[in-house]
């Protein structure tokens, strides 16, 4: 396991490839694995950096509270812990909320952005819809094995015609959120975390390149906060992701990496 010691905790991560460095910021209890089908296709163009974030994997669980920004702040002491002076990102869900906070609080540090999957937080935000947030609940219900939640969540993570025609990549997503899933503790300190984070009023700070993504068909974050922070974010782009859902990467990979190498590379 390779770990940097950093704010009081351990951050673990993997670095792959060379090039350009690319940083790959998961969402809620994502950790570093999640990006297998991310890595071996970015990792001949950039060098890849994949992380746990605090909470998650085998970095540091912490027992006091902690802040998107905090996460932030990890990040670049793990940019600067592996001598890496600017990266791009790409950051999905809470990640993408990482991003954002990257890009205006480290503007430096930042060569371009992809939000995935993300909004600007607050209760402005378009939220999921009542059924959505039920099953989200249940999910959440510690009493659920993690293969349980996993199943749970299934459903609202990938569009309906995924769960229903590719039944065999379902089940490996699951085995990886088994093997990967999040303790109770980390979860309610990300959760909190996320309750926390509100951008709306700082989108116009952002000047990198931005490239926003996210699946048609989100039911998680819906879309609409894709096509806001858009036109908040000066200059940025929107690419919705047809037949996709909340795992827009997972379901279409090969679709995203060329959009991702495409963007980082040569726009």
């Amino acid at each position: 396991m390779n770990c940097i010691q950093t704010n009081n905790i351990e951050i673990s991560y993997d670095l792959y490839g060379a090039g350009e460095p690319l940083v790959l910021i998961g969402g809620f209890g994502m950790t570093k694995e999640f990006w297998r089908l991310q890595v071996p296709a970015l990792a001949p163009h950039f060098q890849v950096l994949t992380f746990d974030n605090r909470g998650a994997g085998e970095s540091t669980v912490p027992s006091e509270a902690f802040t998107l920004a905090d996460m932030a702040s990890d990040t670049i002491a793990l940019m600067d812990a592996l001598n890496i002076p600017s990266a791009h990102i790409f950051g999905v869900s809470m990640g993408g909320m990482i991003a954002q906070l990257l890009c205006m609080d480290y503007p430096g540090r930042i060569k371009k952005a992809v939000l995935g999957c993300t909004s600007h937080g607050g209760r402005h935000a378009t939220q999921p819809d009542q059924g959505v947030m039920a099953a989200l609940a249940q999910a959440a219900n510690s009493a659920l094995t993690p293969e349980e939640a996993a199943r749970q969540l299934a459903p609202y993570l990938f569009s309906e015609p995924f769960v229903r025609e590719e039944k065999e990549r379902i089940e490996a997503f699951i085995r990886l959120s088994v093997a990967n899933c999040i303790s109770v503790e980390g979860a309610a300190g990300q959760m909190n975390a996320l309750g926390c984070f509100n951008a709306e009023t700082r989108l116009g700070e952002i000047h990198c390149p931005v490239l926003v993504v996210a699946g048609g068909g989100d039911r998680l974050i819906p879309p609409e906060n894709s096509r806001f922070l858009s036109e908040k974010i000066p200059g940025a782009a929107l690419r919705l992701i047809q037949n996709a859902g909340h795992n827009f990467f997972f379901e279409k990979s090969d679709e995203v990496n060329e959009i991702l190498i495409d963007f980082f590379l040569n726009r």
